[in-house]
């Protein structure tokens, strides 16, 4: 057999060995373009056998878990598939992933497990869009999602407003007297004899079991006049509206 001949042949050989491993990818593309997720799915994961690296698959498989609504299976799948070296390809996956976020996050019962998956999906909309500038879906995303994460958040220190409201006796007209009084000397200067003041009425009067926020914020300012570093935490409540990049 002459070398010509025997190089048409490895040519042919080659070319059908790519045509057998591109097929199933093929059908599932053909497939999902028809709607039918569940055997694209199958063509993928039958193509993995022979690509198990291939990060294409990582996306279209998680795509489809993501279309069949299986949301724990499109995240683990997706999150491989935003680290592909085409940014392209990679952003497509950071927005389906966001948008797997943001279903996960609907299906929590736990408000804060919902709030942790929504920052999760802004995070990774945002990652869309440094990736692909122009992506506009993923912006106008971004704006939902955050949203959506403000209203949740809002909803649950409302909620935690009124069960600390709940929790707490009326105070009787005495300990509305002793607080009111208590306040002013804090607006004169009169720090340590209004935490005096509040610390005798709290002893003496079971409605005023509420005092002790007062008093420690009026630790506070004794300790910072004095030099000293504040005993109690900073406020880190409006932190939940920080709606970067987790």
């Amino acid at each position: 057999m002459k070398v010509k001949d025997m190089k048409k042949i490895f040519i042919l050989i080659s070319f059908f060995a790519l045509a057998a491993w591109a097929r199933p990818i093929n059908d599932g593309n053909e497939l999902f373009r028809k709607g039918d997720f569940a055997g694209a799915l199958q063509k993928y994961t039958e193509a993995r056998k022979d690509e198990p690296a291939n990060p294409l698959l990582f996306y279209n498989i998680g795509t489809c878990q993501y279309k069949l609504g299986n949301y724990e299976e499109a995240e683990k799948e997706l999150a491989s598939a935003t680290r592909m070296p085409d940014s392209s390809l990679a952003s497509k996956a950071a927005f389906n992933l966001a948008n797997t976020y943001f279903r996960l996050g609907e299906k929590s019962s736990e408000p804060s497990e919902r709030i942790a998956k929504w920052r999760e999906s802004v995070g990774y909309l945002k990652k869309a869009v440094d990736l692909s500038p122009d992506f506009e879906n993923a912006k106008r995303n971004v704006e939902i999602v955050q949203r959506k994460l403000k209203e949740e958040i809002d909803k649950q220190k409302e909620q935690n407003q009124q069960n600390q409201d709940q929790k707490q006796p009326e105070l009787s007209e005495n300990a509305k007297q002793m607080l009111a009084r208590a306040l002013q000397m804090c607006k004169d200067g009169e720090y340590t004899p209004a935490k005096n003041l509040l610390e005798n009425t709290m002893a003496s009067d079971s409605t005023a079991s509420s005092f002790g926020s007062y008093i420690q914020r009026i630790e506070d300012v004794i300790d910072i006049k004095a030099g000293r570093k504040p005993k109690s935490k900073m406020d880190q409540s409006n932190a939940d509206n920080d709606l970067g990049v987790i």
